[in-house]
């Protein structure tokens, strides 16, 4: 029984230890996917403030978290710039051909501007969708060879999409070819998918276990139409009729293959979904200028984000509210007091994980 005890208390000190260790190079940071062990839980969460910047000087008093909706408390808030492996992900299907430099000019802007030496740590890989998802470009940390072949492997195939391939293929090149502990998959696209063997209930399922969160920028404003300005399933456009009393309310010059189709209107929510259930999010470039600084600006908030560490407390009642999945813990992070955080972002980070026993 000493000897049980012994060893217990040995665990415990270890794992303070680990907890308050300094970290000297970018290679040794704590190690920052959702861990649950006896004792710890660290979750990696990114914030945008009030002027859509990441947001900075954050401090553990300023963060509320709740585990299965008992408040915890924040033992540690780790802020560093960590080397992290994209994956790039261009959608280079038919619904995307004419918005194909929008898609080569995200791809570029993900590279580092900084001077900082940390940059030579990050590495890039490149696929692409059609009816099938394909490896462009393997992990590499030349910039400069990134920037040469992004515009020569981004061409348009004018196939249909497999989007939800493109997602599976992404993870396991990120869990299986990076270097770096830190991943992040970069989606460029208007979320349509017509052509994939998975679904969408099973790549969530893929994205909720995994430790890749996902981030997708939606290739313009077109698929955020308000209901009357859609296209109707009985379009005119499609050979026909509009429903009685209504239009399609399309310029009178608008070609064929010019219309929303209801892949594409499915791909916010398509988005929406995969992107939380991976910690990441959705964004939308409005226009072509746009797109840089998005995606320059997620790149940043991956680099440098927050990391909450902290010990879990929970009871009897927690418990029987998990009767459906008892090893699944949810996950809730605000930022308080409220005042104070106005026009900040809601955070990305995981909902929930799950016990590892």
């Amino acid at each position: 029984m000493t000897t049980a005890r012994s060893g217990l208390f040995l665990v415990f000190g270890t794992l303070l230890s680990a907890l308050w260790a300094p970290v000297a190079r970018p290679q040794t940071h704590v190690e920052t996917r959702i861990v649950s062990d006896t004792e710890l839980v660290r979750i990696p969460v990114i914030i945008f403030d009030n002027k859509g910047a990441v947001a900075s000087n954050l401090q553990k008093a300023d963060f509320r978290l709740f585990e299965d909706g008992i408040e915890q408390k924040v033992l540690r808030l780790d802020k560093e710039r960590v080397p992290v492996s994209f994956v790039i992900l261009a959608d280079l299907s038919s619904s995307m051909t004419r918005k194909l430099p929008f898609v080569r000019e995200a791809a570029l802007s993900l590279l580092d501007p900084s001077d900082e030496d940390d940059q030579s740590y990050d590495e890039y890989s490149v696929l692409g969708i059609g009816k099938r998802s394909r490896l462009l470009m393997p992990f590499t940390r030349d910039e400069q060879d990134v920037q040469q072949k992004i515009p020569l492997l981004l061409a348009a195939t004018n196939e249909s999409t497999a989007l939800f391939d493109g997602v599976w293929l992404g993870v396991s090149t990120a869990e299986q070819d990076s270097e770096n502990q830190h991943r992040a998959l970069i989606i460029i696209t208007d979320g349509g998918d017509n052509h994939s063997r998975y679904s969408l209930r099973e790549t969530t399922k893929l994205l909720q276990e995994a430790d890749v969160p996902v981030f997708a920028i939606m290739a313009g404003p077109a698929f955020e139409l308000p209901e009357f300005l859609s296209m109707p399933e009985e379009s005119p456009i499609g050979g026909k009729r509009a429903p009685e009393g209504g239009s399609a309310r399309l310029p009178l010059n608008v070609h064929v293959d010019d219309y929303i189709g209801p892949a594409e209107r499915r791909g916010p929510h398509n988005m929406k979904i995969l992107t939380e259930a991976s910690g990441g999010g959705v964004f939308t470039a409005r226009h072509e200028e746009d797109l840089p600084r998005i995606v320059q600006t997620i790149g940043l908030a991956v680099r440098y984000r927050y990391v909450l560490t902290y010990v879990p407390v929970r009871d009897s009642l927690a418990k029987r509210n998990r009767d459906r999945d008892p090893e699944l813990h949810k996950i809730l992070i605000e930022l308080y007091p409220t005042a104070k955080f106005a026009g900040y972002s809601m955070p990305y980070y995981k909902r929930g994980y799950h016990s590892v026993r």
